[in-house]
């Protein structure tokens, strides 16, 4: 099963993306969470990029969300309600859980 959620900041310019692909094959499956520029013309408009997590995983969509902060300078995936990763669009930072590894709760959000 392949899930896609996605956020775009209020200025229309950058996107929160998350991407979990089955591939056909659950053993191969990958779930990414990019930042990506939404008002750009280019093919490959991706600024950067998190490994969520591969191999089989029981989501649906219902189970991501991708939202901005209150000030739009975060976006974050959450998933299963908790916050998973992140991006700082200020200071260029990116948070995540580590490849599948428990969700970190000392992300910065506001």
């Amino acid at each position: 099963m392949d899930v896609f959620s996605s956020a775009i900041r209020a200025k229309g310019d950058i996107a929160g993306v998350f991407e979990y692909d089955g591939a056909g094959d659950p053993q191969n499956a990958t779930a990414y969470f990019y930042l990506y520029r939404a008002d750009s013309k280019e093919p490959d408009s991706i600024i950067d990029v998190l490994h969520i997590r591969s191999g089989a995983w029981l989501i649906t969509k219902a189970d991501i969300a991708v939202k901005w902060d209150k000030s739009e300078r975060r976006v974050g995936l959450f998933v299963f309600g908790k916050l998973a990763a992140a991006f700082d669009i200020e200071t260029g930072k990116k948070h995540d859980g580590g490849y599948g590894g428990d969700f970190q709760a000392d992300i910065p959000w506001d």
